[in-house]
């Protein structure tokens, strides 16, 4: 019988990858609390599906370096692939393609995957980026995607700091389970809105601790 599993030397790139991750951490010198105001450490175990805010092109930096101890994939929109080498590249450092103008089953099928394989996967659900502070509604497929993989999902919120020295101040969620809220194997539409209002609720929990302790 054929054996499917990934060989350790096809995450080479990626780790090598993570090298750059670290030093962006240097430069952002992370304050990172949980919603009860305590230092966070970023010591996930197992898989989870890390979802953020999304203010700007260097968010997904934010994400890959606050968690450079693991592995994290980032789902990315295919405009941002769009030449080959571009493509080549982006996907070695542990990018997976969407195609946001259909329900890609292709990408959410390859995200299920890594994150089956105990992997991390960064995703920005509003689905563009948005004005500082401000939050959009989630999209279904972060609820999808973690119900497929069993996986917890880990809401995170952030902002660009006011001056390009100044620390990157991050608030990072409980993890949830969407399992708890809906234990159907082919959950309906209603289901994945509910979770997705709830993973909202959950990122505005973050944003709102977020202004108390830094604004």
């Amino acid at each position: 019988m054929k054996n499917n599993k990934k060989k350790p030397f096809a995450y080479l790139p990626m780790d090598a990858a993570r090298v750059v991750f670290w030093l962006m951490g240097i430069y952002f010198r992370f304050r990172a609390v949980d919603t009860a105001g305590n230092p966070y450490k970023p010591k996930i175990q197992g898989s989870a599906v890390v979802v953020a805010n999304h203010t700007g092109f260097i968010d997904p930096f934010v994400l890959t370096g606050l968690f450079y101890r693991r592995r994290m994939f980032l789902l990315a929109a295919k405009e941002v692939m769009a030449t080959p080498a571009r493509e080549f590249w982006l996907t070695k450092a542990g990018c997976i393609k969407i195609d946001r103008s259909i329900s890609d089953m292709t990408a959410i099928r390859n995200c299920v995957t890594v994150l089956k394989e105990g992997n991390l996967l960064g995703m920005f659900p509003e689905g563009h980026i948005r004005q500082e502070g401000e939050t959009d509604q989630i999209k279904s497929g972060a609820a999808l995607i973690a119900m497929q993989a069993g996986a917890p999902i880990v809401p995170l919120y952030s902002k660009k700091p006011s001056r390009w020295w100044h620390r990157r101040n991050v608030v990072v969620g409980e993890p949830f389970f969407p399992g708890e809220l809906c234990q159907k194997r082919f959950p309906s539409v209603a289901d994945l809105e509910e979770i997705s209002r709830r993973l909202s609720q959950k990122i505005e929990e973050c944003k709102q601790v977020y202004e108390q302790r830094y604004e």
